[in-house]
């Protein structure tokens, strides 16, 4: 069973849960309504809280009329994103090249639901959406209140956790009363009784409607500016790298794993020698006596000093096949990445210099013996060097570094220290912002990026965070993914499809442009089809994309 096919079972049982609870009235007595599965929990609570914020009125409209730029701005954005993935996939699929399903398009991952999503870490995720929900649906609250509009309840939707929020204001004073009119017609001999929707009140001014609609997405983006000021400012600041040393691998019943080394720490120092590259580690080792090894990692923000015994602390020579170049001749001999070489002919590799040294004496159409460290070996017809006149094998090859049961490798903790810390010179360009806006989809090296909870053992906490330890790391964690998630939530709800408030605001504005040439009603009537048609448009385009890939390579 995949885990689509136990999120689905697990809907179904949470969705019959809701319906018996429902239908026994449970939820009513706790003012709880159902939209289906979602849940809407609603509270009168905080209105005097509202009162209290909506004080400084200027300012609040101040910020409402900022807002309104701000938001067909990002309306534009959000609206050419959809075209230009459509169009990108029916380029695609008319070229036989649909992209086929994986985590990227998967389902789950289109929406910011911390625990379904498999980029968003549970706890951050879950912070940083309650941040954005609360913001959100209170600023909408507050600007209510300084336009003149009551708030009738507040609340949050739920789907098993929280997926949005609400403020519920006076929908008759937000968009007028409407009432519905009933009008008689006779055709060919026939009576008919046309029903209408008409405006009988308009409640308050379209300005004052748009900055209370705006509000939301304008405070979504005030605080995602904060949370990456402070996140890519003092907090990334305060981070130095510690080690760029990592145990890649523990044999189980291995001396290492005996000594309590685990996959994943860093190593910190190799006797009292500091090892900060591997570079540092395969000099130390190389010159290194035989005598018993004291080797220092840290776990998180754990130091820990582990002995290894002399027999064990020899370093295994060799290299490792990190990657495979198409069509070369390691390709045509069915040479793969993880191979340790340790011999070639006659000749001893116990490094990278001794492998580069090798082929530099070697001719092209070179037959060749390569000897692994599994015993095993293959005959390689090497071909020719795309820059030098010696033959060419066709592998990017590391240093095998291994020993009492364990491999070591590198992680690139002061370069990707040197991205993050950059990023704030890269924000007067577009590729700054779309690097911020799929930082946790592809990261650094496209594995995506979380934050620094399962990499915090490769740093350590300097300048003003020195001291605080773990502290660091969590206020790092919980600052990137407020900023990301309210980034986010605020560019999505610009879409101009009801019910976002870009919706809303899209077709505001619509009816301000066709008022000007029809009379209201018409302009009414045409705002509504043009937002009725753009709404189908952006929905049928979520569909396309999340189902898309699936439709073309079958559903798995």
């Amino acid at each position: 069973m995949n885990n689509l096919n136990i999120i689905f079972a697990i809907l179904i049982g949470y969705w019959l849960l809701v319906i018996f609870l429902d239908k026994h009235g449970i939820l009513e007595r706790y003012n709880i309504s159902t939209f289906g599965p979602v849940l809407m929990i609603r509270t009168r609570r905080g209105q005097k809280l509202l009162e209290m914020l909506a004080r400084p009125r200027r300012f609040w409209k101040f910020f409402g009329d900022v807002g309104i730029p701000v938001m067909l701005v990002g309306m534009f954005i959000m609206l050419m994103l959809v075209i230009l993935t459509d169009y990108t996939m029916l380029q695609s699929l008319y070229n036989h090249a649909m992209p086929a399903p994986e985590r990227y398009n998967a389902p789950q991952n289109i929406f910011l639901i911390p625990g379904l999503n498999e980029f968003i870490p549970l706890v951050w995720g879950v912070i940083g959406l309650v941040i954005t929900l609360v913001v959100h649906e209170l600023a909408h609250a507050v600007l209510c209140r300084v336009e003149g509009v009551d708030v009738k309840s507040m609340g949050l939707l739920t789907l098993i956790v929280p997926i949005g929020g609400f403020a519920e204001p006076d929908e008759e004073q937000l968009f007028g009363k409407k009432e519905e009119s009933t009008k008689s017609a006779t055709e060919s001999g026939y009576d008919w009784q046309v029903s209408e929707i008409i405006t009988v009140s308009n409640g308050i001014s379209r300005k004052s409607r748009m900055r209370i609609l705006v509000a939301g997405v304008m405070a979504n983006f005030v605080v995602a500016l904060i949370a990456f000021s402070l996140f890519f400012g003092p907090v990334v600041g305060g981070i130095a790298p510690v080690s760029g040393v990592v145990i890649a691998s523990v044999e189980e019943n291995s001396s290492a794993a005996q000594a309590g080394i685990k996959e994943g720490m860093a190593v910190t120092k190799v006797d009292n020698t500091t090892i900060r590259t591997v570079h540092d580690f395969y000099t130390y080792m190389a010159a290194r006596t035989d005598t018993p090894m004291v080797i220092s990692v840290q776990e998180g923000q754990t130091h820990k000093t582990c002995t290894i015994a002399e027999q064990d602390a020899a370093m295994r020579g060799g290299v490792t096949i990190w990657r495979v170049m198409p069509d070369s001749a390691a390709a045509r001999a069915n040479l793969t990445e993880g191979m340790n070489i340790i011999q070639i002919n006659d000749t001893r590799i116990s490094n990278t210099t001794d492998f580069v040294a090798f082929l530099n004496t070697t001719v092209p159409n070179q037959t060749v013996e390569v000897f692994f460290a599994d015993n095993n070996s293959t005959i390689v017809k090497l071909g020719s060097s795309p820059d030098r006149s010696c033959g060419y094998m066709g592998v990017i090859a590391v240093t095998r570094l291994e020993f009492a049961g364990m491999t070591i490798g590198g992680y690139p903790a002061a370069e990707r220290l040197h991205i993050l810390k950059n990023i704030p010179d890269m924000m007067h360009r577009i590729e700054g912002w779309l690097f911020v806006f799929a930082m946790p989809f592809i990261g650094f090296d496209g594995s995506g990026f979380s934050g620094f909870s399962n990499t915090m053992q490769f740093y350590e906490p300097v300048g003003w965070a020195a001291g605080h330890g773990i502290l660091v790391f969590w206020i790092a964690n919980a600052l990137l993914w407020t900023g990301w998630i309210n980034f986010y939530a605020g560019l999505f709800n610009c879409l101009p499809a009801v019910p976002m408030d870009g919706g809303h605001i899209f077709r505001d504005v619509i009816h301000s442009l066709f008022g000007r040439v029809v009379s209201d009603r018409g302009a009414e009537q045409l705002s509504k089809g043009i937002a009725a048609a753009f709404a189908i448009l952006i929905l049928v385009s979520f569909v396309f994309m999340i189902l898309g890939p699936y439709i073309v390579h079958g559903f798995q």
